[in-house]
């Protein structure tokens, strides 16, 4: 049976978008077993679960060798001790790159422009709070976006399905396998947020916020840029899809590339380059191509690396690697982030004929925009990550486990499987996404 969204005000101007937009969420009164309060007890859990894992890895396992470009002991790494298993991990990697920005600010020649400004601005500013310790300061606001950003999530998908699906969708967003990310000292959180925001206000009407949502959302990520697909849809969707009936909300959709704008403005008077968020790149092997050849590839490197595991050495290498005492690794990044992208295509099939256009062509967009950028050595690099925004995804998950619940255990117990052991190789300092 097909899922049909609640009425939004197809035929009625902002105001009337909105009363009914709220009144469509107010109307869904969840049974206690799916209730919004039960949701994110069980999400805090998950990050609890995921708390527990990262100390046992580093206690078990100690932490892998890395170069002190990559560990930044002065401030990613500040904690010793007890402390140091439990807090350290979670400022691994690009956790390390967003310290250092909020510390030493943005250089032209390192890479760090990657980097879009707004996490490591909030890193700072409330840092203080902290006592300017970056690494605790990350991991708490990160959790908190987390945390409303489930709420927003729950809202949201309740309004146009039903509570029971919200609550499967807040579970499986919990638990997949790179969910972990959302306490890290990564701006995964403060992104899924600002876009949840964004859609939210979108659905009622609210133009001028979700314009500012948005932006700030492109703020955070390059990706943000993509939220004027779903804005767009919302907007014409309320106006019965006809050009016509365009007023001046429109405008406020132009606020979302603008935040791309503004960095671009920066870069330009700071290293008189406005594209060298889009340069450096490089530095990643990043190159531009069709999506198709980004799958080929991650379907190749994947294979090549379960020769690799199987032949059990690393004096031969079936796909090209930093160093041999790399190729192991590597192979494993491969294959997790082709079955993570597997997952996630097959999510969005689920999805396409059952959601809401803007839910759908949104999660399209999300998991296709870096297809577009593949790596050489690592053709789907930081796929397993950035499925996590393409949040109507995990609808198609829940509409599954609605019909189908063995189909529903078998998916959380992967998910709490795969999660515990990504976690653990990220505690480790081992490349996940």
């Amino acid at each position: 049976m097909r899922n049909t969204p609640l009425p939004d005000a197809t035929q009625s101007g902002e105001a009337g978008a909105g009363e009914t937009a709220a009144a469509a969420e107010t109307a869904a009164v969840p049974e206690p077993r799916y209730s919004l309060r039960r949701a994110l007890l069980l999400a805090a859990l998950s990050r609890l679960v995921f708390f527990a894992v990262a100390p046992l890895a580093t206690y078990l396992l100690g932490i892998r060798p890395a170069s002190w470009a990559l560990r930044y002991p002065r401030r990613a790494e500040v904690f010793h001790g007890v402390l140091g298993h439990v807090l350290n991990p979670w400022a691994h990697w690009d956790g390390v790159w967003f310290i250092k920005i909020a510390v030493n600010g943005y250089a032209g020649n390192d890479g760090s422009v990657a980097f879009f400004p707004l996490f490591p601005l909030l890193l700072r500013w409330t840092g203080v709070l902290f006592g300017n310790n970056l690494v605790v300061t990350g991991i708490v606001v990160s959790t908190a976006f987390y945390l409303v950003a489930m709420a927003l999530l729950y809202r949201l998908v309740a309004a146009d399905f039903s509570p029971r699906i919200a609550w499967w969708t807040v579970i499986f967003l919990s638990i997949f396998p790179t969910s972990f990310f959302f306490q890290a000292v990564y701006s995964e959180s403060l992104f899924l947020m600002l876009s949840l925001l964004c859609f939210r206000w979108s659905r009622q009407g609210r133009w001028k916020l979700a314009g500012l949502a948005g932006l700030l959302a492109t703020l955070t990520r390059s990706t943000g840029v993509l939220l004027v697909i779903p804005m767009a849809l919302f907007y014409y969707r309320q106006r019965g899809w006809s050009l016509r009936r365009t007023d001046a909300g429109i405008a406020s959709l132009l606020m979302i590339p603008e935040g791309l704008m503004v960095w671009m403005a920066y870069l330009s008077l700071g290293f008189h380059r406005p594209l060298l968020f889009a340069q450096v790149q490089d530095q990643w092997r990043r190159t531009f191509a069709p999506p198709d050849y980004a799958l080929w590839r991650g379907a190749l490197a994947a294979f090549q690396g379960m020769r690799q595991i199987v032949s059990r050495q690393d004096t031969h290498l079936f796909w090209p690697a930093p160093n041999p005492g790399a190729a192991v690794p590597l192979a494993i990044a491969n294959i997790v982030s082709l079955a993570v992208v597997v997952l996630i295509g097959w999510a969005l099939y689920l999805i396409l004929r059952r959601v809401p256009l803007p839910y759908s062509a949104y999660a399209v967009a999300m998991v296709a925009f870096p297809l577009f950028f593949p790596s050489r050595v690592q053709p789907l690099m930081s796929m397993p990550r950035f499925v996590l925004a393409a949040f109507p995804a995990f609808i198609g998950f829940a509409l599954l486990a609605e019909r189908r619940p063995r189909a529903r255990w078998v998916l959380v117990a992967a998910f709490v499987a795969g999660g515990v052991l990504l976690t653990v190789k990220f505690a480790v300092f081992s490349w996940v996404a």
